[in-house]
């Protein structure tokens, strides 16, 4: 089954992987909130935030690498509408 080339990134296995990276970050700024209050843990704290930086840095990572797509389809588009428009 072929992808359709017009589709946004937003869509599926993309979306997907924004939620869970989202999902990831607030866990790991629990984590570091909890082991820093309630179990006064540095490694607990140290974990947690390290989680939380690397799943906010592969977010952001992901949103660019989405937009650049986006960005890239819509202009693919435009270039085979103009293509097709053509007369020779």
């Amino acid at each position: 089954m072929a992808r359709d080339p017009l589709k946004q990134p937003g869509d599926g296995i993309h979306r997907a992987i924004l939620v869970v990276l989202a999902i990831s970050t607030v866990a790991g700024v629990l984590l570091s909130i909890s082991g820093d209050l309630l179990a006064r843990s540095e490694a607990v704290k140290n974990v947690g935030a390290g989680v939380a930086l690397t799943s906010a840095l592969l977010y952001l990572f992901f949103r660019l690498l989405g937009r650049r797509e986006a960005k890239r389809r819509r202009e693919k588009a435009g270039r085979d509408a103009d293509d097709s428009g053509e007369t020779h």
